[in-house]
């Protein structure tokens, strides 16, 4: 790795004491933890000279890095620091010592894995409490007996900071106030048994109810779309073409294979008069002139097929005509979906975490995208039991409403989307403002 950056020069104008009591003016006036580990493992540099600093945290056996000189975050995660570690946990004495450990890198059994600039290290246990942690400092060479004390008083200056910022200040409660803090917890209790019903909310859509699907009869290349998306269309409108050149071309050689076996045909007839033994070609030519017949209408229904029309009557619904026109089709694949405008419902995309609202008969609140203000009653009629993959890769229960439109209120359009509130089962206040923190934390824990 890189050696960093050379550390600032000493300040020649102020001497060793006036530059501690000016660290030590700062640590005690930092505002929080995150300020106090930065002044710690960077002011020392001015008073000594110094290649690292780390703030060691410990936690009984438990020792992490939280901070670094010349770095604003420290990713624990990199090998350099996953190494120091390492080196710590193989040099640093009991959490409660108080004692100060110097070491060389590289005197272990512990092989290191790159070249370390600063081989030299020691360790400074934060004071009045050494099981918080310590400083760490390295550099190239010894440090002296005469730099010991100012590292000692260091570590001092920072634990007894670091202690200052973890402590909270208690408020003390007047007895006249536990009255009511005592009401208020009680208030609390009692609110969180009050039932309340889960709800949930699911991206939603209106939908075709039970629509008509013009589907490929055979593998082929759609030549136009005939209708425009959205057009209202009667039984029998034509909605759109495939390209048929083959089918033509294969229905002009159904036609002329009929003409040869029908003169065929005529020949064995014929002939039969005058010789007895053509008599029998008359049965096979029969057989190839309907074997001809029924190529011919085999090709003629599957020209006809190259156009399809209406079945009945509805709004035309499909993408766009320039992502239909040309691309090629399989057999029963969906092209077009023709819907009664007056015959809708709802499609919900509800989320697998809110998978436990959805249950036949469910209240369902719907609001639309392009009316917010007003909304729509909504019951649940089904629903998924495995869920699908959206178009956006994530993954989702299917399930359907029915709509409760007053007869004076027009439906909403095929299409439009919104946001459904599902309402589920009934269970208590403190449940239903808890479940999500609950869940979070037993997938994060694995409790």
């Amino acid at each position: 790795m890189k050696a960093p950056v050379s550390p600032t020069p000493k300040q020649t104008h102020l001497s060793a004491l006036q530059t501690l009591l000016a660290i030590e003016g700062d640590a005690l006036s930092a505002p929080d933890l995150m300020t106090l580990r930065h002044i710690a493992v960077n002011r020392p540099r001015e008073l000594i000279d110094i290649g690292h600093v780390f703030w060691v945290s410990r936690r009984g056996k438990s020792l992490s890095l939280s901070a670094m000189s010349s770095q604003p975050t420290l990713d624990t995660t990199t090998p350099f620091a996953q190494w120091m570690r390492r080196q710590l946990r193989l040099r640093l004495g009991p959490p409660n010592s108080n004692e100060i450990v110097t070491w060389t890198f590289g005197d272990s059994q512990d092989e290191v894995s790159f070249t370390y600039p600063f081989t030299h290290g020691l360790y400074a246990p934060f004071s009045p409490d050494p099981r918080m942690g310590g400083l760490v400092f390295t550099r190239e060479r010894e440090f002296t007996d005469a730099e010991r004390p100012l590292m000692r008083r260091m570590a001092q200056i920072f634990g007894v900071s670091a202690l200052a910022l973890g402590r909270k200040a208690r408020p003390r409660i007047s007895l006249s106030n536990r009255a009511s803090l005592w009401a208020a917890a009680g208030s609390m209790a009692l609110a969180a048994c009050l039932p309340v019903p889960m709800t949930s909310l699911a991206p939603a859509e209106i939908v075709a109810d039970s629509p008509y699907m013009v589907t490929a009869p055979f593998d082929g290349v759609i030549d136009a779309m005939l209708v425009p998306p959205g057009t209202a269309v009667t039984q029998g409108t034509p909605l759109l073409s495939f390209v048929d050149t083959a089918y033509r071309n294969e229905l002009s050689l159904a036609k002329q294979e009929k003409s040869v076996a029908e003169a065929k045909l005529r020949h064995a007839s014929l002939s039969a008069f005058m010789n007895d033994s053509a008599k029998r070609d008359i049965a096979v030519a029969q057989a190839e002139k309907a074997l001809a017949q029924a190529r011919q209408n085999y090709a003629s229904e599957r020209l006809s097929k190259t156009t399809l029309y209406a079945a009945q009557s509805g709004l035309a619904l499909y993408s766009d005509k320039t992502d239909w026109t040309g691309r090629h089709v399989s057999t029963g694949e969906a092209i077009i979906e023709i819907a009664n405008p007056s015959s809708v419902r709802l499609r919900l995309d509800v989320p697998l975490t809110l998978g436990e609202s959805l249950h036949n008969g469910a209240r369902i609140k719907l609001f639309l995208d392009n009316s917010p203000l007003k909304s729509f009653d909504a019951e649940l009629t089904s629903a998924g039991y495995y869920p699908q993959t959206l178009p956006n890769g994530h993954m989702a229960y299917e399930a359907y409403g029915h709509l409760n439109v007053d007869g004076g209120r027009p439906l909403p359009r095929i299409g439009t989307r919104g946001v459904a509130k599902i309402y589920g089962r009934t269970v208590p206040l403190g449940y239903w403002v808890f479940r999500r923190p609950i869940t979070i934390t037993r997938q994060s824990l694995g409790v």
